[in-house]
């Protein structure tokens, strides 16, 4: 993975380099959930994010959220994420994205780190519909390869509001864990900077030992602000 930490940081360069936008997004949900995993146990979560891009495409951001992660070397309060990229959109229906993320638990008390470093691929259509792959050689820090697909789609209404839907499937097999599938539907509205959502999530019971995070079938409502 040092080679991808490396490649992050030329991305980070060019982009600051350039002309861009910084935009920035706070939440409060009644779970955290990712995934198909439950991050916050149940509990509400506290979220936020900042995102700069420039018109070339490059973009850099960083994420972080309040977890509840225990387990038996240790829990996790926090995950701060780190990310960079670049987005590729022509004068077509289709658009790509190729990007690096960082995914870290600052002020953990485990006994071992569970930070790891994904590579993303995501191709959308027409904006509205879109498939993502993730690769990981080192998941939750474990010398393990992990993977995801995704697939995501918008059906905006005559309104606010926003259906949308997503199914995935995650791969953590190389990690002693199992293959399982996850997904979820529902809408979302925005009124200004402020974006309301109410969704419905579920899947497939993990095997192993990530059997215990296991979201199950639940409603998450989340309210977010934007500048």
């Amino acid at each position: 993975m040092r080679v991808l930490g490396v490649l992050a940081a030329v991305v980070v360069s060019q982009s600051c380099a350039l002309a861009g936008e910084l935009s920035g997004i706070a939440t409060l949900t009644s779970q955290y959930i990712y995934r198909g995993l439950a991050s916050s146990d149940g509990s509400p979560a506290l979220q936020a994010g900042l995102d700069y891009e420039t018109e070339s495409g490059f973009f850099a951001g960083a994420w972080t959220s309040t977890v509840d992660l225990p387990s038996s070397d240790g829990s996790r309060d926090a995950e701060l994420d780190y990310y960079a990229g670049y987005h590729y959109a022509p004068d077509t229906p289709f658009s790509v994205a190729v990007s690096l993320a960082r995914y870290t638990y600052p002020g953990s008390d485990a006994d071992r780190s569970y930070d790891y470093t994904e590579a993303l691929v995501a191709l959308t259509f027409h904006k509205r519909y879109s498939i993502e792959y993730g690769y990981s050689d080192d998941i939750y820090g474990r010398d393990a390869i992990g993977r995801h697909l995704e697939l995501r789609a918008d059906w905006p209404l005559e309104s606010a509001w926003v259906i949308n839907a997503g199914a995935g499937l995650s791969d953590l097999e190389d990690l002693g864990a199992s293959r399982f599938a996850y997904w979820d539907v529902g809408a979302s509205a925005r009124f200004s900077r402020l974006t309301v959502d109410l969704r419905w999530y579920d899947n497939q019971m993990p095997g192993g030992y990530f059997a215990y995070l296991s979201a199950g079938s639940q409603l998450v409502v989340s309210l977010s602000a934007s500048f």
